[in-house]
């Protein structure tokens, strides 16, 4: 089976598979409720708990129950369903009980919602299982340190590969007898490994062939900094195929963030107080930054340390950082701390989706020490990005560089669905 194709269908298989047991879990209490069942019956039912089961599959979806190698696995993924169906079961009994829906199911809604967990539960738990079984089998014609480290990462994670290395050969007979032997399905090239034309008779053994670099943009979603070179970013990226898009994303941008401005002034001015009588300080924090272009731009965000915080320690915010005020603490958590960020978004200096922008010591730093940094400023900074639904905040220049690699994937693969994605993602219920 071509990998492309069972990651990106496996999601679809997944939720598909659970609307089906929501309606089915609906259709049995029914049966099961009610003596004379009509038309009428079903139809109300229908109708009342379609919106719960929709919000059901998107709160999934954001919370990566449909992602290909979720990795929770045993107590931790019962702890995490646990908490996701505690959570929709408040949000219906809410919605059935406050919003003047036309039927109040008490005992209906109990009953579905204890059905559909159960079996919903066992349809990830067994295509989990299956998927850690059914293992698509992968050669890597590379035998270095990147494709060793790959290799134990496939192996060691639930993402449906077994991951092999094996030195290309010129002796075609040898890897054709490994290939069938371990029954390979794709076998991972060296782009730049001129000897792979001897490869050409196993396309007759209905073989996938693919860059490495392919490859790991497909598994990781994100691009491998260690082995593309100029070349690479000449005949990928194409900075003229951005204009259309920025122009929606322009359009979007102002809209957005100017409705949002509208909606939280009051409680601007709530921030505002407890901030300035909690602590000595402005109440915003200016920060230096590198857009797009490189072009020097000013954040806004509200100040959340102490006065004078940075000329006292890192640049980086550390774990439990004591220069972190209370109600700074309590603004970081909620994130309101970013909420200045949508006037910097207004002028143009930002977009809500895009590479996130560093303080130009730490973007200086990188630049030094990390390949191709600077390709980050291709394209305008944003309040949330690729990197940012994939990985935590960046603590060091090893985090850096991982982050530059999902930066690199949200430039190659710029378009607006894509940015609707990343700002579904970014609405991750933080307490689930």
């Amino acid at each position: 089976m071509n990998i492309n194709f069972y990651k990106k269908y496996y999601g679809i298989l997944l939720s598909t598979i659970d609307i089906i047991i929501f309606y089915l879990s609906l259709l049995l209490i029914i049966i099961f409720r009610f003596d004379n069942i009509n038309r009428i019956i079903i139809n109300d039912h229908l109708i009342a708990f379609s919106p719960l089961i929709f919000l059901s599959i998107f709160l999934y979806f954001i919370n990566n129950l449909y992602d290909y190698g979720f990795q929770l696995k045993g107590s931790d993924f019962v702890a995490f369903f646990g908490r996701t169906q505690s959570f929709l079961l408040f949000i219906g009994i809410i919605y059935f009980y406050i919003m003047p829906i036309g039927i109040t199911p008490k005992t209906n809604l109990i009953l579905f919602w204890i059905l559909s967990s159960i079996l919903i539960y066992f349809n990830h738990a067994f295509l989990n299982k299956a998927n850690a079984l059914e293992k698509i089998n992968v050669l890597f014609l590379q035998n270095n340190e990147v494709t060793l480290n790959i290799q134990n990462t496939i192996n060691n994670s639930n993402f449906g590969i077994k991951a092999f290395v094996y030195p290309l050969n010129s002796d075609i007979n040898l890897v054709k007898d490994f290939v069938i032997q371990n029954q390979i399905k794709t076998i991972v090239l060296d782009s730049k490994d001129i000897s792979k034309q001897n490869l050409y008779p196993l396309l007759f053994e209905n073989i996938n062939f693919q860059t490495f670099e392919a490859f790991y943009e497909t598994i990781f979603r994100k691009i491998s900094v260690e082995t593309i070179d100029h070349n690479w970013f000449l005949e990928t990226i194409n900075p003229s195929k951005y204009s259309l898009t920025s122009f929606i994303k322009r359009l979007f941008d102002i809209s957005l963030s100017l409705l949002f401005l509208i909606i939280t002034l009051p409680f601007w001015i709530i921030i505002i107080i407890l901030i300035k009588t909690t602590s000595k300080g402005p109440i915003f924090y200016l920060s230096h930054r590198y857009g797009k272009n490189g072009n020097n731009i000013i954040l806004y965000k509200f100040r959340t340390m102490q006065f004078n915080a940075r000329n006292s320690g890192p640049a980086w915010t550390l774990p439990n950082d004591k220069r972190i005020t209370f109600i700074g603490y309590i603004l970081r958590k909620l994130y309101i701390d970013e909420w200045p960020q949508f006037i910097n978004i207004l002028k143009g200096d930002l977009s809500f989706v895009g590479p996130r922008p560093e303080e130009f010591e730490l973007a200086n730093t990188f630049q030094q020490n990390i390949n191709f940094y600077n390709i980050r400023h291709l394209v305008t900074p944003g309040l949330t990005g690729w990197a940012q639904i994939n990985q935590k905040n960046t603590h060091s220049i090893n985090e850096a560089r991982e982050k530059l690699k999902y930066d690199l994937y949200y430039i190659k693969n710029y378009s607006i669905w894509l940015d609707l994605y990343i700002i579904i993602k970014t609405l991750k219920i933080p307490f689930i």
